[in-house]
């Protein structure tokens, strides 16, 4: 790809954020398949490529997201250009796990390269990658402007012994194990402080395990022997996304009735943590407990912060107080997450409190009847989440909702818009596919 596609590609980045939809209140009614895991599909191409076969995973021609295009198009030119020493330039898009899983590949894989992104991805912060690459030989060259892209890599990163705090982002270490599968010797991975996000790391060693490659872990080290052969007899099939199927759960939720196709109930996904908090939070709401003035159903976000956004909107429409806390890593995300969830909220007409780790909804005495959320214009902020939440809140406002950045939904879940529109929700643009 040449420079003038490159920027191409970017310009339209940016810009097909843009638009505001206004979606309308109703119930939704019918059945839906969601998109294949998102998280699945990036650690199973990392391991196809390392496999020497991309084709190893199943994508059932599906629409592809942005972030997986975006890891697609990094391992292409990856496995197009083989390591003649010159730099290489890898466009993550906005694809934060692209980016962070794509670092020590490249690394272990000894290239020079350059990485680039748009949108909030040169804001995301990368530093720990300098600690944790120094020693090593890993050389990091980061702008002089405060952000991190476009970042050039060069050096090769050997077996070792890595220390990781596991309270930043799960992503560093598994964009380590993924890679360190490829090294010639044995490493060790130490996490020196509490481990959140910990369901991605497991989510990532069962991928690895199903290319023939075993990781150990015992208290607060991950092991991977050099060495392994990485391979597949057939192609790798990605379940059903949970963390877009959540949106249709809420939806159930709030009232729709909807049929949420070939979801597994012993998925390794973390977020299909989904159905167990809101049948706790269905059963808290509806007890004697939650009558007490200081009752407040709690909501541990350190395991699950990608459901926050719409976990909050179920827990908006319930008559009881919520307190979700260890909330802070969502203000690294997309956008500051934690922010934009409670400006949605309060753009909703929903009361709220937050600081810098918690976010607290006081709920309302509400009757199965009567409308949720008031008519507003929510900012997404251009992130995903927030667009498809806001999407969900609005089936049960007293008039449309407006969603501006709607096109976001792009990065994750390209059709949402249709099937909500399938389901019979109601918007005032026909192309939203």
């Amino acid at each position: 790809m040449n420079h003038s596609e490159r920027e191409k590609r970017r310009y339209a980045a940016r810009n097909r954020r843009n638009g505001t939809l206004s979606v309308y209140p109703g119930v939704l009614v019918g059945s839906v398949r969601t998109p294949l895991s998102k998280s699945l599909l990036h650690r199973a191409l990392i391991m196809a490529m390392l496999a020497g076969d991309l084709d190893l995973v199943d994508l059932k021609d599906q629409v592809v997201s942005e972030d997986i295009e975006a890891t697609l198009d990094c391992l292409g030119v990856l496995m197009r250009n083989g390591n003649t020493g010159d730099e290489i330039e890898l466009f993550c898009n906005e694809s934060g796990s692209t980016l962070r899983f794509l670092i020590p590949l490249v690394a272990v894989l000894g290239r020079r390269a350059v990485f680039s992104g748009t949108g909030r991805l040169p804001h995301r912060p990368l530093r720990e990658y300098e600690n944790i690459f120094r020693g090593t030989g890993v050389k990091l060259t980061f702008p002089d402007d405060g952000t991190f892209l476009p970042l050039h890599v060069e050096g090769r990163l050997n077996a070792g012994r890595f220390e990781v705090p596991g309270n930043v982002s799960s992503q560093y270490i598994t964009g380590l194990l993924l890679a360190l599968s490829a090294a010639k010797g044995d490493s060790e991975i130490v996490i020196t402080t509490r481990l959140e996000s910990e369901p991605y790391i497991e989510m990532t060693r069962d991928v690895m395990r199903s290319f023939g490659v075993f990781t150990a872990k015992e208290d607060n080290v991950y092991t991977v022997r050099g060495g392994q052969r990485i391979f597949r007899e057939k192609p790798y099939l990605a379940e059903p996304d949970f963390s877009h199927a959540a949106f249709w759960y809420v939806a159930n939720f709030l009232g729709s009735d909807i049929e949420i196709l070939d979801m597994s109930p012993c998925s390794s996904q973390g977020d299909s943590e989904i159905l167990p908090l809101l049948a706790e939070l269905e059963r808290f709401s509806g007890s004697s407990a939650s009558r007490r003035s200081d009752a407040c159903f709690n909501i541990d976000a350190a395991q699950i912060p990608d459901l926050i956004p719409v976990l909050s909107v179920a827990c908006a429409s319930a008559p009881c107080d919520v307190r979700i806390f260890n909330a802070g890593r969502l203000r690294l995300k997309e956008c500051d997450r934690l922010e934009a969830t409670w400006e949605m909220l309060g753009r909703l007409g929903v009361r709220t409190e937050k600081d810098e780790d918690e976010l607290r909804i006081f709920g309302d005495a509400k009757s199965s009847g009567e409308d949720v959320f008031r008519a507003c214009t929510i900012d997404s902020h251009g992130d995903h989440r927030i667009v498809m939440a806001a999407a969900v809140a609005a089936t049960r406002a007293d008039g449309p909702v407006r969603i501006m950045d709607f096109g976001a939904v792009r990065k994750s879940y390209p059709n949402f818009f249709r099937d909500f529109r399938r389901l019979g929700g109601k918007t005032d643009e026909l192309d939203v596919g």
